[in-house]
């Protein structure tokens, strides 16, 4: 069952909070969302992006991405979905400038979330849309049946 994220869950876990620091460039406190061990997988919509696993590697790859947007790119959420098996879905837009290419994108995206027993994210992935990461939290819950 698909749900409306309760208000005390994210303000637990500081959705919200987190995205802004990200938008400030303000890396490591986005980091605290997530397990030091987390994996991080960005292939289903960049396709020449390999999955990320760790803080260390996580870091150096929004590093990058902060270099090739530094005309602006910002990242908001806009709604979060709570599914039965301990995942989240996070709606998000993505927007921003290219440094020396000049492009502007304008995105919504949707992250799907894996959420271990500390209430830390073990696992995200980007999806093209909502309606996608939806059917992979289907697709997860038929294959465990």
């Amino acid at each position: 069952m698909v749900r409306p994220v309760p208000p005390e869950m994210l303000d637990r876990l500081q959705v919200k909070e987190r995205f802004e620091c990200w938008n400030r460039d303000e890396l490591e406190p986005m980091l605290e969302m997530y397990a030091a061990d987390a994996a991080f997988d960005v292939s289903r919509v960049f396709t020449d992006v390999a999955p990320i696993q760790g803080h260390e590697d996580m870091l150096r790859y929004w590093r990058e991405l902060r270099e090739t947007w530094a005309g602006g790119l910002r990242s908001d959420p806009l709604e979060v979905l709570e599914v039965d098996n301990g995942q989240l879905v996070l709606g998000v837009r993505l927007w921003g400038k290219g440094t020396r290419s000049g492009v502007e994108i304008d995105q919504r995206f949707a992250f799907l979330y894996t959420i271990d027993a500390r209430g830390k994210i073990s696992r995200a992935q980007l999806f093209p849309d909502l309606h996608a990461a939806l059917a992979a939290t289907e697709s997860s819950a038929a294959q465990r049946a």
